[in-house]
C-alpha cells in the first residue's frame, strides 16, 4: 500500500489530512482552541457575483450547512472557517484559487457583520419599546433597547461560529496542534505530507494512551517527536523541491543525504510508534529508539537549514 493509499483528503487544499475529517488542521481541522482567526467571505452584492462565490462554496459547504448558513457565508456575514494564525495565508491562497474571495480576523477583534433585515429587526423592536414606553408602560423604554443588545450578541455568537468547523477535541497539546497546522498549510500534497499523515496516524493512538496512564515523560517524548516533525517535513518537501529544480549534480549530494535520512527517520518513528502501541507502552527499547530519534532530529535541524540555503544558492546560480 503506498503512502497516499486511503488517506482522508482536506476540502480546502485537496491534500491528504490526517483525522478523517473532511479538513487539515492547517485549513480548519484543528480544535477550536488551537484556532485563532476566523476566515470570513469577502461582502458581495446581490446578484451574479454573489452566486458564483456562492457557487465555488457549493463543494465546501454541501453537508455542513444549510442553505440559509450557506448564503450568509456567501454574503460575508457568517464565518467560513476557524484556523490558526499561521495558516491563514495559506488557507486565504487555497480560496482564492477556488474562486472565493477571503479575509482573515483575529477571534478577539472580529466582528462579523449583521444581515441588513436583522438590523431593521432590531430598530423595530426598539422603536416599539421606545412608543409603548411612552404611551403606557415605562418600563419598555429601557428593556426594548437591552433586549436588541442581547439579540445583537447571540447574533454575534452564531455568526462568529464557523460554517465549516470539525468540533474536534484536542488530541495533542495545543502548541502541537498549532505546530501541526502550520506545517499542513505550508505542505503541498506529496511524499512530506503524507509521511507526517502517517506519523500523526501512528502517534494518536498512542498519545491517548499514555495520558490515560498518566505517563507523562513518555507522552512529552511523543509530543516532541511531533513537534519536530511538524518542521523536518517542510524542511523535507524544500529539501525535494529543490532537488527537483537543480537536479542530479555532485553538490547536491549533501542535501540528497539529508533528503534519504530524513525519509528514513520518519520511516523509524512511524514503526516504532506502531511497535509501542501493538506490544507495549513499557517497551524500553523502543521508548529508548523514540528518544534517539527525537535528539537526532533536533541536532539535524542545523544541517537541514544549511542544506535548503545551499539549494536556493544553486537555484540563484542557474
Amino acid at each position: 500500500m503506498t503512502a497516499t493509499t486511503a488517506l482522508e483528503h482536506c476540502a480546502v487544499c485537496g491534500a491528504a489530512e490526517p483525522f478523517g475529517l473532511g479538513l487539515c488542521p492547517g485549513c480548519g481541522g484543528a480544535p477550536p482552541a488551537a484556532g485563532d482567526t476566523l476566515i470570513f467571505v469577502q461582502p458581495t452584492e446581490p446578484g451574479s457575483d454573489r452566486h458564483r462565490v456562492l457557487a465555488a462554496l457549493q463543494p465546501l459547504l454541501t453537508g455542513r450547512a444549510h442553505a440559509s448558513d450557506q448564503r450568509l457565508v456567501a454574503a460575508g456575514h457568517r464565518a467560513l472557517l476557524r484556523v490558526p494564525a499561521g495558516a491563514r495565508h495559506a488557507v486565504l491562497n487555497h480560496l482564492s484559487a477556488q474562486g472565493i474571495p477571503a479575509e482573515a480576523q483575529s477571534t478577539t477583534r472580529a466582528w462579523a457583520t449583521v444581515p441588513r433585515s436583522f438590523v431593521l429587526l432590531l430598530a423595530g423592536i426598539v422603536l416599539a419599546g421606545l412608543l409603548a414606553g411612552a404611551q403606557s408602560e415605562p418600563m419598555l423604554r429601557w428593556m426594548s433597547p437591552v433586549y436588541a443588545v442581547l439579540l445583537l450578541l447571540a447574533a454575534q455568537l452564531r455568526l462568529r461560529r464557523p460554517a465549516v468547523h470539525t468540533d474536534r477535541k484536542t488530541t495533542f497539546p495545543v502548541p502541537v496542534e498549532r505546530a501541526l497546522a502550520e506545517a499542513f498549510a505550508h505542505l503541498p500534497d506529496g511524499t512530506a505530507r503524507d509521511l507526517l499523515v502517517r506519523l500523526i496516524h501512528a502517534a494518536e493512538p498512542l498519545h491517548r494512551t499514555l495520558t490515560r496512564q498518566a505517563v507523562a515523560a513518555r507522552r512529552r517524548d511523543v509530543e516532541d517527536l511531533l513537534l519536530l516533525a511538524s518542521r523536518a517535513a517542510q524542511d523535507l518537501d524544500d529539501i525535494e523541491r529543490g532537488l527537483d529544480a537543480v537536479g542530479d549534480t555532485a553538490q547536491t549530494d549533501r542535501a540528497g543525504a539529508l533528503r534519504d535520512g530524513l525519509l528514513a527517520r520518519f520511516r523509524d518513528g512511524i514503526a516504532v510508534l506502531h511497535q509501542l502501541r501493538a506490544e507495549s507502552v513499557d517497551d524500553e527499547p523502543a521508548h529508548d529508539a523514540l528518544n534517539r530519534l527525537v535528539v537526532a532530529l533536533d541536532e539535524d535541524a542545523e544541517a537541514y537549514a544549511v542544506a535548503r540555503t545551499e539549494l536556493a544558492l544553486l537555484l540563484g546560480a542557474t
